[in-house]
């Protein structure tokens, strides 16, 4: 039949959150069996695969799309040694179903296997296998010298050539010439595919569109897109998903290449489909299409296959008839769903985003490899144990979530025993908030800061409703470091005779979403508060938050760094005006400096700036000491200082 946009194609549109929780629902209940699926094409243990159970023989392509897969979820389970001998066979191959010696499909499946497994899961491979690797590197550059790669008698193919950029990309061996050279080709050959679909030609694919359109997306730097190139990215995508049919699959592709014993290779939805939603650069344009992408994990679901142990896999239907299910298909499948459950996961994050009405989360952070390296630090007293605020934080808290956050952006969580949730308490103006800044900057998430006017915007019978509706999508939500702010009213002890009707409900709906957002583990979250000792002891206990921590003002020596201008209509080196001063820089001038915050030696930084000597400078340092935070009474008749050593148990 013609391939043609339908006639009868609505407008893309963003999933609700009731949409994005059943997609994500169907995606979860597909992936309950992958590994054991897999498994049972596994060939007598070897962690190679073979095309179909019963062929008896590891397959190039099956064992390449298999460890792929297995190895982008981490769930790859052959030991090291064993994946080096499968490793080896399979380097010791020059073709695979009857192709042509030294072909580019062959090899760059051999090399997608070796790149998959040799860093990781593999024991070191030989000198001599590494030697044969690197012919195989060359013989996948030597295919791209005219831009798209083919297999003798057949056209060059955009399936083929995606295949040998993502390996050779891979490997570190994708040239700069090389690139330039497929990404010409790709933009010349786009239009044309796009106008044999317009025009409803035989020959046109929507196959070929995707695969160019993945080309010349990931081969063209952002700083040279032009509006024209990113127009034509949309229109192609466009086009292909109204190539849709109404099953949720696409008409068959053009052959890439015949089988010498089984047929006509043909390109396979779910193959293709992990691989366009895997480009980064496209998500923004992806999320339009969630309602087309649901069509076709529904058409999975409608034609799985059971194996004897009644486990699900699929078959790409292009050939072997009495033998439909394939290894190679149902890991597509599966990859397809993780790589869907990936493209959710941002849904998910821009919906929760959309619903506070705050701006939506940045797609591009600097990277940071320092922590927090401008804010100034203070000493925390850990049972007895005084030290370093910063590395205190690092080594216990942004360390443990910096080596885990590539687990969750890969679709694990955190690690059992990874802290991912903390308490920050003080005195007011001990910059609580901005340190929690400093932690989504570090990790480059985004962060997302709740306060009280989030749960009373649609009043205050609504109140427990509306925590309902926001702590339901923290549960959905991973990526993303959330601090709750201000939030000293609504976790106050239950029991106090001050404590709000409406508070104690709050606390009551806001325990066990904590505990399930802290079982899913995939993202974190901060409290910064004032008041730590007015804290519900069910919010405060171990095992709710794993870190609780007291942020006091900047050390004196922080305060003196000669790299730190004060001063609120200057700048003001306060070290070098002491010292010129002659002011004798003894423990109570040390003591009371230190116990000013930020804002509070800023502005004795300003008053410094004008004094004619040491008496003045000493005069204006007792002026702003005696009326700091830290010397304020509380209604017990205790200074926020005292109140602060006696808080100092909560530190764990």
């Amino acid at each position: 039949m013609p391939l043609a946009p339908s006639d009868n194609v609505k407008k893309p549109q963003r999933f609700s959150f009731a949409e994005l929780e059943s997609l994500r629902l169907l995606c979860r209940q597909i992936q309950q069996d992958q590994e054991a699926s897999l498994k049972s094409f596994e060939y007598k243990n070897t962690g190679g695969y073979q095309h179909f159970v019963g062929k008896n023989k590891v397959s190039v392509s099956s064992t390449g799309t298999c460890a792929l897969f297995l190895t982008t979820i981490g769930k790859w389970k052959v030991k090291p040694r064993q994946t080096k001998e499968l490793l080896q066979d399979l380097i010791s191959r020059d073709t695979s179903g009857g192709l042509p010696e030294y072909n580019a499909y062959s090899i760059a499946w051999i090399l997608e296997s070796v790149s998959a497994l040799e860093k990781k899961w593999s024991a070191p491979l030989d000198r001599s296998e590494r030697a044969k690797i690197g012919k195989m590197e060359s013989i996948l550059q030597n295919s791209l010298k005219t831009g798209g790669v083919q297999i003798k008698a057949y056209p060059p193919s955009a399936y083929l050539t995606q295949l040998v950029i993502r390996v050779l990309f891979r490997r570190g061996k994708l040239t700069r010439r090389l690139k330039q050279v497929v990404r010409d080709w790709a933009w010349s050959e786009l239009p044309q595919q796009l106008g044999m679909v317009q025009a409803k030609s035989k020959a046109a694919d929507a196959f070929e569109v995707a695969y160019l359109l993945m080309l010349h997306t990931a081969l063209t730097p952002k700083s040279e897109k032009t509006p024209e190139q990113t127009s034509t990215h949309r229109t192609a995508l466009k086009t292909f998903f109204e190539c849709q049919l109404n099953d949720g699959t696409w008409p068959l592709s053009r052959s890439l290449f015949h089988y010498r014993n089984y047929g006509i290779a043909y390109c396979y939805e779910y193959e293709m489909l992990t691989q366009l939603l895997h480009q980064r650069e496209l998500r923004d344009f992806l999320l339009d299409y969630l309602p087309n992408l649901r069509s076709v994990i529904e058409s999975a679901s409608r034609n799985v296959y059971r194996l004897d142990n009644g486990i699900q896999a699929w078959s790409s239907g292009h050939f072997l008839q009495g033998k439909p299910a394939e290894s190679w298909a149902t890991a597509s499948v599966y990859h397809f769903v993780h790589e869907l459950d990936r493209l959710l996961a941002e849904a998910f994050r821009r919906e929760l985003f959309q619903y506070l009405d705050l701006a939506p989360p940045p797609q591009a952070f600097r990277i940071q490899k320092t922590f927090a390296p401008a804010f100034l630090d203070s000493t925390v007293n850990v049972k007895g144990d005084i030290q370093s605020l910063k590395k205190f934080l690092w080594r216990e808290f942004v360390k443990p979530l910096a080596d885990g956050a590539k687990n969750v952006e890969k679709g694990d969580k955190f690690k059992k025993g990874t802290p991912i949730s903390a308490i920050f308490f003080g005195p007011p103006g001990t910059s609580k908030t901005d340190l929690s800044e400093r932690i989504p900057d570090f990790l480059s998430w985004p962060l997302l800061t709740i306060d009280p006017s989030h749960l009373l915007r649609n009043g205050m019978d609504e109140i427990q409703a509306e925590a309902n509706h926001i702590f339901r999508r923290l549960e959905e939500t991973e990526r993303v470091v959330v601090l709750l702010d201000e939030f000293d009213e609504f976790v106050r002890e239950r029991g106090s005779s001050d404590a709000e009707q409406f508070s104690r409900l709050l606390t009551t709906a806001m325990l066990p979403k904590l505990a399930s957002i802290h079982k899913r583990a995939t993202l974190v979250f901060i409290i910064a508060t004032n008041n730590i000792q007015q804290f519900d002891l069910a919010i405060r206990r171990p095992g709710r938050f794993d870190r609780v921590v007291q942020i006091m003002p900047p050390i004196f020596e922080e305060k003196m760094k000669k790299k730190k201008n004060w001063g609120v209509k200057e700048d003001v080196n306060v070290a070098r005006i002491l010292r010129a001063l002659g002011v004798k820089i003894d423990e109570q001038v040390k003591e009371r400096i230190g116990d000013l915050t930020f804002l509070e030696f800023d502005a004795f930084a300003t008053d410094l700036a004008t004094a004619p000597n040491a008496q003045e400078a000493i005069r204006a340092l007792d002026y702003h000491w005696e009326r700091c935070i830290l010397q304020t009474i509380d209604k017990d008749g205790k200074t926020w200082k005292q109140r602060c050593v006696e808080e100092e148990r909560f530190n764990r």
